[in-house]
């Protein structure tokens, strides 16, 4: 009881002081226009007699004030001026200042016509005395700023701080709004010096009193005597290949690089363009954004049970939020690794509250788990989104990347047949064109059993979406490259001229949701993903964004192609005809038909291999049906052959245990 004594008497002293300060803040404010605006009506009158103000008018001001006074008190009041922080003035403050002094001015001077108000009687005065009574207002709040700053020390480089003169690349209204919030709060890390533009009419002229120059090297070369040590580039819709350009000048210049939001982010509100960050390799790799038919696909998802297996992954979570933006009825989430689940789940809940969403643990190659699901829910599209994708760990172990890519994905698409889904929508690879990796040709026997559907069924329609690398994905080279980078090397690379295509996350969904309402059924569609990408240049250009030197800091390793890997990637196999879509960068491929019961037939074939020792028979019966494929038989396979624990034989007779090898002998698994 004593206690809650206590913090009642502590909250009324807090309420107390608070009801104080205000009620004194509120006082001074009054007496601080009141003087401003005497003043101002002095001097409107002074103007108005050329400085010879006479005894007489001396009583008009005074009548004057008796109206004019609390008029522009109240008005300020109703406008908020008595509520905002003094020394926080900006051009927005100006625009609402004008309105409020503006309203009882405009007011007295038609009044003026019909009443002899002391003031009323001069129309000019009026005008004079609204223009400088803003004047002086602005002039009293710009004050109180400026001995904000100077008194918080923000005004000039303190000795011995940590601080950095910037070059800002872009003079527009992104680098304007940049400058002026540096210079007017005054980071405590950043000053600006000077802009960069490419547009020729700006050159030499000056924003916020910073010069404009037409390159890095000249900017650099004025300022560099001032400490100029980094590059802002403030041009939200900039193309990754002028951030490219950008950060290759400004390293000759030894200057690190940092950017602000893009463009989204800024119109969205969810950052503001003082929120500058790094450059990343996501920024050098992009590509300009490719316009997808939004409209088109809200219409065709809003209202519908979407269905995403792989909920948990890279492009299965964001398959979710994209798809909750379209208000669908339901999102039914299903991923069998549980934290990636609960991930997706809260992130879905909390940015689409009012979107019906559940997620289940559950494996695409559980028909009875499958069953139960989509029999309870009855979805209308399906994202099938769930797979084994490493390609070396499933070279090693060809059995499970058939049975979860291909013969899960055959499980799935009977059941939408059975619960009459409307679309199927499978997640393929570039690595199924032509392929020589267990896991290609897993993607592409899968492709081929969803066209072979479609010839005897029109419900669902079944639609399978290529892309190459998704920048940033679980287990791609990005954050491979990074971890390395991190731990100090050595980047391991597999071949100098290997390449690979890339694309955003935000992209490949974007396109996968398109397609799913483009498709008519039995059709690939792939997305021109540009040139590719020498993973060598990739992992240079990690190490520099690090800002550490090439073979200095950090060692390039090659360590030689791995089983089923290859040099490229292709878009296309030659049997595919290519159909040209409403979307010039999205590409449809129709491709031989096989018959549904042969590939049925064939499914069956495999089931005994997928548990088999022997890997090469399982790959050469792949290639007796998919003869573009080229297996690749190098790689080593192990099996249990030795009731001791942790035993093993390898195909070529060497004894393992654990990880280290023992013996060879004439054993074979």
């Amino acid at each position: 009881m004593a206690g809650y004594r206590h913090s009642v008497c502590k909250q009324m002293k807090t309420d107390s002081s608070m009801w104080i300060h205000r009620a004194g803040r509120f006082t001074m404010l009054v007496a601080a226009y009141s003087t401003i605006f005497v003043i101002s009506l002095v001097l409107s009158f002074e103007f108005r007699d050329d400085f010879t103000i006479s005894s007489a008018t001396i009583g008009l001001i005074l009548d004057s004030l008796f109206w004019l006074l609390p008029a522009k008190l109240a008005s300020l009041f109703f406008f908020g001026q008595f509520k905002g922080l003094l020394t926080f003035f900006r051009l927005p403050d100006v625009y609402r200042l004008a309105a409020a002094l503006g309203i009882p001015s405009l007011g007295f001077f038609f009044l003026s016509f019909y009443f002899d108000l002391g003031l009323l009687i001069s129309k000019s005065a009026i005008v004079l005395d609204f223009f400088i009574s803003v004047s002086l207002v602005c002039v009293f709040r710009t004050t109180l700023r400026i001995y904000r700053e100077k008194k918080s020390g923000v005004g000039a480089l303190s000795e011995g701080a940590d601080r950095h003169r910037v070059v800002i690349y872009g003079a527009g209204h992104t680098g304007a709004a940049l400058a002026a919030d540096l210079m007017g709060k005054r980071s405590k890390s950043m000053v600006p010096v000077a802009f960069i533009d490419d547009d020729p009419f700006k050159w030499g002229k000056h924003v916020h009193g910073l010069r404009v120059y037409p390159s890095v090297s000249e900017a650099f070369d004025v300022n560099s005597g001032s400490g100029a040590n980094k590059l802002i580039v403030a041009m939200p819709a900039a193309s990754p290949s002028k951030i490219r350009e950008i950060t290759d000048v400004a390293e000759q210049f030894k200057l690190s690089v940092e950017i602000v939001p893009s463009w989204m982010d800024l119109a969205s509100g969810r950052k503001k363009v003082d929120r500058i960050r790094p450059v990343k390799i996501d920024d050098l790799l992009g590509r300009n954004s490719i316009k997808l038919h939004s409209s088109k696909v809200l219409n065709g998802l809003e209202g519908k049970v979407a269905l995403v297996t792989g909920a948990g992954g890279t492009i299965g979570g964001e398959l979710c939020r994209q798809i909750a933006q379209c208000n669908p009825s339901m999102v039914i989430m299903v991923e069998r690794a549980e934290y990636l689940l609960f991930q997706t789940e809260q992130k879905i809940k909390s940015e689409f509250p009012d979107i019906p969403s559940h997620a289940f643990i559950g494996d695409i190659t559980d028909e009875a788990r499958m069953d139960f699901l989509m029999g309870g829910f009855l979805p209308d599209v399906i994202f099938h989104a769930a797979a084994h994708k490493h390609v070396p760990m499933m070279e090693h172990q060809p059995g499970e990347a058939i049975r979860n890519n291909t013969l899960g994905t055959a499980l799935l698409a009977d059941l939408a047949i059975k619960y009459e889904v409307e679309r199927f929508v499978f997640i393929s690879t570039d690595k199924a064109v032509n392929p020589t990796n267990v896991m290609g040709v897993s993607k592409r026997l899968a492709e081929i059993f969803l066209q072979s559907l479609q010839d005897s069924t029109k419900i669902p329609q079944f639609v399978a979406v290529r892309f190459g690398n998704v920048l940033g994905s679980s287990g791609s080279v990005i954050p491979t490259f990074k971890r390395q980078i991190e731990e100090g090397g050595p980047v391991t690379v597999t071949h100098a001229e290997i390449t690979r295509y890339f694309m955003t996350v935000p992209e490949a969904v974007g396109l996968v949701l398109e397609c799913s309402v483009d498709a008519t059924g039995g059709e690939i569609f792939v997305l021109d993903m540009g040139e590719p990408i020498k993973i060598y240049d990739l992992a240079k250009q990690m190490i520099k964004l690090s800002g550490l030197r090439i073979d200095e800091d950090i060692e390039i390793k090659f360590t030689g192609l791995r089983p089923g890997e290859k040099l490229y990637e292709e878009l296309q196999h030659e049997q595919e005809t290519l159909e040209i879509t409403e979307n010039e960068k999205v590409f449809r491929f129709t491709g031989r038909k096989s018959n549904e019961q042969e590939v049925r037939n064939f499914l069956k074939e495999l089931s005994p291999l997928l548990r088999s020792s022997d890997y090469n028979a399982l790959k050469r019966k792949l290639n007796s049906f998919v003869p573009e494929y080229v297996p690749d038989y190098s790689a080593p396979q192990w099996a249990p052959a030795h009731p001791e624990v942790g035993t093993a034989y390898r195909k070529d007779g060497v004894k393992v245990v654990g990880d280290k090898l023992i013996s060879f002998d004439n054993r074979t698994a």
